[in-house]
């Protein structure tokens, strides 16, 4: 497996793992798919200090599917309309100074108090100051909670409060998931969106800080979660 893992950490296209392996297609996907499986959000992350959390949306995909039930587009090609609809899959992001991480893909359309709790599994701790846009779920999160709430304006121009409350960590986080995904693999399809979400949060707060990538998927895959794969 950890020629499979080389590859993966390489982030080689399923076809050039499946002929750099001898392997058919289908099983190189499967595999893919058990180990990003494994690499699960956590379930209570340890948030403290100063707390970004926002949302960001990608157009619906059913990339894959062989029988749509709509007029399938072109290979990058977006929804029609503008603003967010129940095309629009809902990812929350959220992130402290500290290099913690939560990525979870939370249906489609507007977002919603309920959603942003059951994305952070674990509430906000006492002292932490909560940054987000002015979207009033976020608001209400944080009284719930008893947390200091920074509503930060970007659509009016104010990118940051006294100096260092602001979303820019989180900003960044949405820009480069989204090249990520439309750059390395054209795409995703929606039913697979956490699976994907779950590999970048282990590329971002993990493997770019190890020598050998491979070796440490490796180990989170199997050693952690008891991922087996079979022979072929």
């Amino acid at each position: 497996m950890k020629a499979y893992m080389q590859l993966m950490s390489e982030q080689k296209s399923l076809d050039k793992i499946s002929a750099a392996l001898h392997i058919n297609k289908k099983t190189a996907f499967d595999w893919r798919h058990k180990i990003l499986r494994s690499l699960k959000q956590d379930e209570g992350s340890p948030f403290s200090g100063i707390t970004e959390s926002d949302e960001t949306f990608f157009d619906k995909s059913d990339k894959g599917c062989r029988h749509l039930k709509r007029k399938p587009r072109k290979r990058g090609g977006g929804t029609k309309g503008k603003g967010i609809s129940n095309h629009k899959a809902t990812v929350i992001v959220t992130a402290d100074r500290k290099n913690d991480l939560n990525m979870t893909f939370w249906g489609y359309g507007r977002l919603t108090k309920k959603e942003i709790t059951e994305s952070l599994r674990t509430p906000l701790p006492q002292g932490t100051v909560l940054c987000s846009d002015g979207h009033v779920s976020y608001k209400g999160y944080a009284m719930d909670n008893h947390i200091e709430h920074v509503v930060i304006r970007a659509d009016l121009g104010r990118h940051v409060k006294r100096g260092f409350f602001h979303i820019q960590h989180v900003n960044s986080l949405h820009n480069r998931l989204k090249k990520w995904l439309n750059g390395t693999f054209w795409g995703v399809a929606t039913k697979y969106m956490q699976d994907y979400l779950n590999w970048f949060k282990v590329k971002e707060t993990v493997l770019k800080f190890c020598n050998d990538q491979a070796d440490e998927l490796l180990g989170l895959s199997m050693n952690h979660y008891n991922v087996k794969f079979a022979t072929v």
